[in-house]
């Protein structure tokens, strides 16, 4: 039982540092945990509000949960870190510099140490287009 506690006040803790790493780098921008389980962060530089046809976002991701998108083609840019990139059957690894997209419909999710990156997506991200995949 003080294994579980100390981890979760372990990811806490990093999910504090790096909302913090993202509003200091982006001041002004929504920041937010995307599902709630500190391992998934967002901070939307131009969100889909200010224009429906595309958004920028920065990613940090530990681990995605599988999901599609049914109208949104992401663009993927990784600023920092590995990431591994699980796409439908799939994997492959991305690092600083690379690009990579990501069409509607395909199944996506992905895991890393810490991995930032930056995704535009045209149309703009929506919670209603980003369906779960259990």
């Amino acid at each position: 039982m003080a294994m579980k506690k100390e981890t979760k006040q372990n990811s806490n803790k990093n999910s504090e540092i790096i909302l913090n790493k993202l509003r200091k780098k982006y001041p002004g921008k929504a920041a937010f945990d995307l599902d709630g389980r500190s391992k998934h962060f967002v901070c939307e530089v131009e969100p889909t509000k200010d224009h429906p046809e595309y958004d920028r976002a920065i990613e940090v991701i530990i681990t995605s949960r599988p999901h599609k998108h049914l109208k949104t083609t992401q663009f993927y840019t990784i600023l920092s870190g590995s990431l591994k990139l699980h796409l439908d059957k799939k994997v492959i690894t991305l690092h600083p510099g690379d690009l990579y997209t990501i069409r509607p419909g395909i199944i996506h999710w992905a895991t890393s140490d810490e991995c930032w990156m930056e995704i535009h997506s045209t149309p703009g991200w929506t919670k209603e287009d980003h369906i779960l995949i259990d």
